[in-house]
């Protein structure tokens, strides 16, 4: 029972942060990034050597989401 508690356990949570991270970050960083660069950046998730855009824009999605929250928590 302890087993079947564990595996369903781990599976919420690789489901909820898969979901928090790599939809919510990623699309708050790609809107971001398209209104920097004027929309040049990302214009796909892979580019032409084969690298993965996705990790940078989901950077940029979590320290703004970042920024907001301390922005809230020291100025507000």
């Amino acid at each position: 029972m302890e087993v079947i508690f564990e595996l369903f356990s781990t599976f919420i949570r690789i489901l909820v942060i898969e979901i928090l991270f790599g939809t919510v970050f990623y699309w708050i960083g790609c809107s971001v990034c398209k209104a920097v660069t004027f929309g040049r950046y990302p214009n796909s998730l892979k580019s032409s050597s084969g690298k993965n855009k996705e990790t940078p824009v989901f950077i940029v999605g979590l320290a703004i989401c970042l920024a907001v929250f301390l922005s809230f928590i020291y100025w507000g």
